[in-house]
């Protein structure tokens, strides 16, 4: 599973059909959706921004790194 929404769920999620970019791009805007467009002009959206935008999760960073640094490692 990619990291990042397919055309049909990134529609199912618009109210759009999945080759409606601009519809797609156009209301991701308005909603203050943070998107990147590949080279196809398909608007790319993160499955866990998508899951934190909806409330479906209540984490708000990723946990894979630490939150600061190791100033042990300096002592």
């Amino acid at each position: 599973m990619s990291d990042c929404l397919s055309a049909h769920e990134l529609a199912d999620l618009v109210g759009c059909k999945p080759d409606q970019r601009a519809a797609m791009t156009h209301w991701l805007t308005d909603n203050h959706w943070r998107f990147v467009v590949d080279k196809n002009g398909l608007p790319k959206v993160a499955r866990e921004y998508r899951d934190r935008k909806l409330g479906l999760t209540t984490e708000t960073k990723s946990t894979k790194y630490d939150a600061g640094p190791n100033l042990q490692a300096f002592a």
